[in-house]
Parts: C-alpha cells; sequence; structure tokens
C-alpha cells in the first residue's frame, strides 16, 4: 500500500506547461518589430507565432500539442471577409449621404439593419475562428475539430442576446453557459465528441455581484440626466436648482460602483471559467479547473501598475532636473517648445498604446492566465482521451479572417 501510495505521488500531472516568460517576451518583441516594419502585414505570422509558442508548451500525457496554422491561412481569410466589409462600409457611408435629413425613421430602420449585419458576423467569425483554431491543432497526431452548425451557434446568440436586453442583462449569464454548451457538444479529438455538464443557476448568485453594480451605475447615471434641464444645441445644460448634493452623491455612487463592478467582473470571470472547464467531460474522463483568483488579480494589479508608470515617464522627466535629455520641455520653461520638444510626448504616447502597453499585458497576464489554465486544470481518466481515432472531417482551408477583422480573436 505504502508503495502504490509512492508511485500515485511520483505520477506526473497529466497537464504541464514548459513555457518561459522570457522566452515568450522574445517572440513578441521580434514579431512587434516585424510588424512595425511591414505596416502591420506581418501581424499574421506573428500571431500563428504567438499560438504556435503556446501549444507547443502545453504538455498532455508528456506530449506536446502542435498547431498547424499558418500567418498565409489567417492573412487569406482576411482578405476574403475584408471583401465583405467593404461593400457594408460603403453601405453605411450611403446612409448618411443619401437618406433625406427628414426621413428619421428610415435612418434609424437602415443603421439597425446595418449594425443587426454586424452582430450576425461577430457571431460567425467567433464560431469559425474556434472551428479553425481546433482544426489546426494535433496532439500525437490526433487533430481536433469543430462541427455544429455556424447558423444554429448564430440563432442561439441571437435569441439569448434579445432576452439579454429584455432582462436588462441578467439572462448574460445563461447566454455564456449555453454558447459554451453548443460549442464544447460540438468539439472533438479525432472521432471522439466532448461534452458539457453544467448549468448557468451554479453561477447565479457570483453573477448577482457583478449586477448589482451595474445596475446602481445605470440608475446613477439616469438621475444625473433627470437633474439636468433639457436644452438646444447653443446652450449647455443647466442644473435644476438644488439637484447639486444628489448629483455629487449620485456621482460618488457610479464611482464606488465601478470600481466594484471591474473588480467583481474580474472575480466572476475566473469563476466562470472554472465551471465551464470543470464541466466539460469525454467518456469516462472528467476535466477540473482551479484557475486561482488572487494570483490572477495580482498579475493584473502588476499589469495595470506597469502600464501607469510607463505613462507617468514623461511627467518624471519634465519634474526631475536631472532627467533633461534635450527632448521633453520643462514645465518652467518660458521658451516655446521646438517641434521635437512637441512631438516627442505625442510620439512617446503612440509607442506605448501600440506596442508598449500590449507587451506588458501579454507578457504579464496572458501568459500567467494560459499558464495557470494548464497547470491548474487536473483530468480524471485521462488514457481515455489516447484511443481518441484520427477523424476523416474536412477542415477549413482559410482562417481566423473574420475574427481578425473585427478584433474578436483573442485567448
Amino acid at each position: 500500500m505504502p508503495m502504490d501510495q509512492e508511485q500515485q505521488t511520483a505520477t506526473p500531472p497529466a497537464l504541464e506547461f514548459d513555457g518561459k516568460r522570457a522566452s515568450f517576451l522574445k517572440v513578441l518583441i521580434v514579431n512587434g518589430i516585424l510588424t512595425i516594419l511591414t505596416l502591420g502585414i506581418y501581424q499574421f505570422w506573428a500571431k500563428a507565432k504567438v499560438q504556435r509558442f503556446f501549444w507547443s508548451n502545453v504538455r498532455f500525457l508528456d506530449d506536446p500539442l502542435e498547431y498547424t496554422g499558418t500567418g498565409g491561412e489567417l492573412f487569406v481569410g482576411f482578405l476574403i471577409v475584408i471583401a465583405i466589409l467593404f461593400p457594408l462600409g460603403l453601405i453605411y457611408s450611403a446612409i448618411g449621404s443619401l437618406v433625406p435629413p427628414d426621413a428619421t425613421e428610415l435612418r434609424v430602420g437602415l443603421e439597425v439593419v446595418y449594425y443587426l449585419v454586424i452582430f450576425a458576423l461577430l457571431q460567425i467569425g467567433f464560431y469559425r475562428m474556434w472551428r479553425y483554431r481546433m482544426s489546426r491543432t494535433t496532439w500525437r497526431g490526433v487533430r481536433f475539430g469543430l462541427d455544429g452548425s455556424t447558423w444554429t451557434y448564430l440563432k442561439l446568440a441571437s435569441g439569448w442576446t434579445l432576452l439579454s436586453a429584455i432582462t436588462l442583462g441578467f439572462a448574460y449569464l445563461w447566454m455564456q453557459i449555453d454558447l459554451w454548451r453548443y460549442q464544447i457538444r460540438h468539439t472533438r479529438i479525432g472521432s471522439e465528441i466532448f461534452k458539457f455538464e453544467g448549468n448557468a443557476k451554479d453561477l447565479m448568485w457570483p453573477w448577482v455581484t457583478v449586477y448589482i453594480p451595474m445596475i446602481c451605475i445605470a440608475g446613477a447615471g439616469i438621475g444625473i440626466m433627470l437633474s439636468f434641464e433639457s436644452y438646444t444645441d447653443n446652450e449647455l445644460p443647466t442644473m435644476i436648482a438644488g439637484k447639486e448634493v444628489f448629483v455629487e452623491i449620485m456621482g460618488t455612487l457610479i464611482g464606488i460602483s465601478l470600481l466594484t463592478f471591474f473588480i467583481a467582473f474580474f472575480m466572476y470571470q475566473i469563476r466562470q471559467t472554472r465551471y465551464q472547464i470543470s464541466g466539460v467531460k469525454l467518456g469516462i474522463a472528467s476535466f477540473k479547473s482551479m484557475l486561482p483568483i488572487r494570483r490572477l488579480f495580482i498579475f493584473a494589479a502588476l499589469s495595470f501598475l506597469l502600464m501607469g508608470a510607463v505613462i507617468l515617464l514623461p511627467f518624471i522627466m519634465y519634474l526631475g532636473p536631472n532627467f533633461d535629455l534635450g527632448v521633453f520641455p520643462y514645465f518652467e520653461t518660458p521658451e516655446p517648445a521646438t517641434f521635437s520638444e512637441a512631438i516627442a510626448p505625442i510620439a512617446f504616447m503612440f509607442v506605448s498604446v501600440v506596442f508598449i502597453f500590449p507587451l506588458i499585458w501579454s507578457v504579464m497576464f496572458k501568459f500567467e492566465v494560459i499558464k495557470q489554465l494548464v497547470i491548474t486544470t487536473s483530468i480524471e481518466n485521462a488514457d481515455v482521451l489516447e484511443q481518441a481515432a484520427q477523424s476523416a472531417s474536412e477542415t477549413p482551408r482559410t482562417g481566423e479572417g473574420l475574427a481578425d477583422a473585427l478584433d474578436i480573436g483573442e485567448f
């Protein structure tokens, strides 16, 4: 018996992660430089390299996953979708220029139709993105895949979105779980189909902690709006007499509710992810996630602190007498700033937003999320997955173009 216990203790976990943050940083720096030099065209190959980095560092039963997608596939998929979005952009421009100004109902109706089309494209893009990634993921030569109907997924998403709007967002939880259920029940490894066992009501109370501050924000915002007189385009809004204290109280409530909402939503997202993973089954194999809330919160906070430090860097240069680099003008300098002095802060902010901030967020937070997703997920009866047979289903030939065009391609 002690020998059996020792053997069980020595058994390695089914899922392991071998990635190093320094290696990931090198990948991102090279990707960023090449993307800038190619005016953004390299982003598709950069995205494939990032996917390949993470997949190759995830080991299941001591063998790594393999990502076979290419930047060329992503680029071709993007071009196909641009051919769809470009006419839509022309149609939207035509609504503003051809519809008479007094035809308000017609203009509103056409814009509603336009945004409904964009919503449909978002849902289609998300499902096809998941299908493409699964079809380009293999393990021991066995390919993952996603079956199911894109249109069925779109109908589900549309119905739940409408219900969420009617319930002022409360049904959002049920929408997320139901769409995940459809997605997982059509995901396979080889010919073996996954399934999901779970009910949104299990997450209702964590969701309430998000919903209450959200309603407080909306209610306080409406209260502030009602505290102002109506005004024309040439007049500033004036506060109704005696409402100043009320507006201050509502403003404070909004501030507190916003902070509470962001913290609660962050914690809820982790709980939801735990629940979604823990409900996944494959035959008698079952998954369980222990994704750590506190650790991920700390890494998110550190990421924001680092980004804040980057923003403060120019001001430190302004205020520090020993930091005069001849680029940033001092506040007390009476002479007008030179062109280089004036343009430097703008260039610094541009580089920060486009390159430095995403780099910090990816290296600090996203890397940690993926690492923790892997190492805190356990699989019972994992050997069942070894019995999966290769499927002969056809795979998508182009990449995540719609997801890229509509910016929904994050992990």
